[in-house]
């Protein structure tokens, strides 16, 4: 009857404790150290979708091209073509003290440049480098990545020119297999013209 007792005592104790974490406020979200590079392409997304434009895209896989055009309201398309950039959040948690920041400025036409640098081996993206106008607003994006181990070998840079251009070239070779290579070149352009 005393092992009830105490088990008892032990489970109430371990409820207690977890309906009290429960109800702790949590900390104060740091503020972000970065560009929130996925809020600027979600705007893209929209801007384009909503912008009149048709994309005429480019993919050449190992050689073999494929050319086509799509109107820029297919959400889909958009969508699946800015993903990687969305996905280069550099203010996630885990890559919170990552990155070395430098920038350069041009004082004839108030241009900066913010390029953001992996301190580590294989964090990825391993550089971001954002042309900004002179109010501050995001023109170009590049970005980077690169992963390598005994197996496997990864490169991939994207390229994001407002209103104009995306350009993704991707390197992918695993062991034993023939190694793959994927460019996608994709011009923003007007429905009435270029």
């Amino acid at each position: 009857m005393k092992k009830y007792r105490q088990a008892t005592a032990l489970f109430t104790m371990i409820g207690l404790m977890a309906c009290n974490l429960a109800t702790k406020p949590s900390l104060p979200k740091a503020p972000d150290k970065f560009v929130k590079l996925p809020e600027y392409f979600s705007q893209e997304n929209a801007h384009i979708r909503t912008g009149g434009y048709i994309l005429h895209k480019s993919v050449t896989l190992n050689g073999k091209t494929d050319t086509t055009s799509i109107p820029g309201n297919d959400s889909a398309t958009v969508h699946d073509l800015l993903k990687p950039f969305m996905d280069a959040d550099l203010n996630k948690p885990s890559l919170r003290d990552e990155y070395d920041t430098s920038g350069l400025y041009d004082p004839f036409s108030g241009r900066r440049s913010l390029i953001y640098k992996s301190k580590g081996k294989q964090t990825n993206p391993s550089e971001i480098t954002l042309e900004l106008d002179k109010q501050g607003n995001i023109q170009q994006v590049n970005i980077h990545s690169y992963t390598s181990n005994m197996v496997y070998e990864f490169r991939q840079d994207l390229h994001y020119r407002q209103n104009r251009q995306v350009r993704m070239t991707t390197y992918q070779k695993i062991a034993f297999l023939a190694p793959k290579q994927l460019e996608v070149n994709v011009t923003i352009a007007p429905k009435t013209g270029m």
